[in-house]
């Protein structure tokens, strides 16, 4: 209550169009935050398969890094709205597509990953790049106030709505009316994103400067560790909601088990923000993800509700103690070998490529795990000895970096 007060007092003026921006931000954060837990569990439903879920997220990442390479080079070379309508318009076409097909065609799953990533890829170049040119130091901070609130009620609220929804109705109608009010707020969004200004553009895009970035030092420790923490997050965004899901077969679990780790994640977030400082940064990094994978070496003993659930509460509170410092971390760091802002989104896309490539590999792995050794929990619990060992080499590549560069 006291930063929404605070958000109010100073509330300063914004354009039309930084409005109409962060309407789109939250109306987005609010249609994700209802559905985007609930699209694995009924892609499980419907095949019965965990190796085709996994394969959807495949496809996801593999579709998302294109997309957001080539949302970058339209930022620059026609105009930075156009992203954001492509993005809006690939969000809405996955779920009108998932609630054309129903249940009915399970082999779709990778034109769904596809409309997915691209979607997803898009959506957030753009919306990362449109957030800083409309707004300026005068106003960034309450525009990132609100939307930080907002997100954070709608991530905390969203799912425990969503699984209301779906065990109020039979089947799957449930998911049907979820997805359904995922879509009409996407198209919103969409008709939003038309009423930006379209500012046309011609700035060439440095691919040799986005290269030759990794020459320095720094930057490689900082684009190994982007790598080594998504391996880790690529895995764990989804698996292990699904997993919740398969021991327990309640939706309902489900939206409790995101309130309680969001809730958490919110509170850390908040006290981490407010006292963090450059010199206790690493710290925080350190003490966030050692008990991260303290928590999931229970997993590695044995994945049931008990340790899913140690886990949940371990982790809404020490993934913002490693994720937020970790994440001004790199923003503040940017900037160092952006020229000035010349190539600030080839930095962003060049990031990017980091993420996705651990990511996607972490992913490619559990695919290759479940289509080959499904039943095979030795092999399980490898794959999660090698998540917990890739997630703390971050610490690693950052001791290669000057104390003062990690304390900016």
């Amino acid at each position: 209550m006291e930063q929404i007060a605070a958000l109010e007092i100073n509330r300063p003026t914004l354009s039309r169009r930084t409005k109409i921006l962060l309407v789109i931000s939250c109306l987005n954060t609010l249609a994700n935050s209802l559905s985007n837990v609930f699209v694995n569990v009924f892609l499980f439903k419907v095949t019965e398969q965990f190796d085709k879920v996994v394969l959807f997220n495949l496809v996801m990442y593999l579709s998302w890094l294109p997309a957001f390479v080539l949302a970058g080079w339209i930022s620059k070379k026609v105009s930075k709205r156009n992203g954001l309508i492509i993005g809006g318009l690939f969000q809405l076409l996955f779920y009108l597509f998932i609630l054309y097909l129903k249940e009915s065609d399970t082999s779709s799953i990778i034109m769904l990953g596809i409309l997915f990533g691209i979607g997803s890829g898009f959506y957030w170049m753009a919306v990362n790049t449109l957030s800083i040119d409309y707004t300026s130091e005068q106003n960034r901070d309450w525009f990132n106030g609100v939307n930080g609130v907002f997100n954070s009620f709608s991530q905390m609220l969203g799912p425990l709505a969503a699984s209301w929804v779906i065990i109020t109705y039979t089947n799957l109608n449930g998911y049907y009316l979820v997805f359904s009010l995922a879509a009409i707020i996407f198209l919103f969004t969409f008709i939003l994103s038309l009423l930006l200004p379209k500012h046309k553009q011609n700035a060439p895009f440095y691919w040799k400067e986005m290269i030759s970035v990794h020459k320095y030092k720094e930057w490689r420790a900082l684009t190994y560790a982007f790598t080594a923490n998504a391996f880790r997050a690529g895995v764990l965004s989804f698996a292990i909601i699904l997993w919740v899901f398969m021991l327990t077969e309640k939706e309902s679990i489900i939206g409790g088990f995101s309130f309680i780790t969001t809730v958490l994640s919110v509170f850390t977030y908040y006290f981490i923000g407010k006292y963090s400082t450059g010199q206790i940064r690493m710290r925080l990094m350190i003490i966030g993800n050692l008990f991260l994978s303290l928590s999931l070496f229970g997993l590695v003993l044995e994945v049931n509700w008990t340790t899913l659930l140690v886990y949940g509460i371990i982790s809404g509170i020490c993934l913002p103690l490693f994720e937020l410092p970790f994440h001004t971390l790199a923003l503040n760091n940017i900037s160092t070998y952006d020229l000035k802002g010349k190539i600030r989104i080839e930095l962003v896309v060049v990031r990017e490529v980091a993420l996705s490539i651990g990511r996607t590999f972490s992913v490619f792995l559990l695919f290759l795990l479940y289509f080959y050794f499904e039943d095979n929990v030795w092999m399980l619990r490898a794959f999660l000895i090698i998540i917990i060992a890739i997630g703390l080499l971050p610490h690693y590549f950052l001791k290669q970096v000057n104390r003062s560069f990690i304390q900016r």
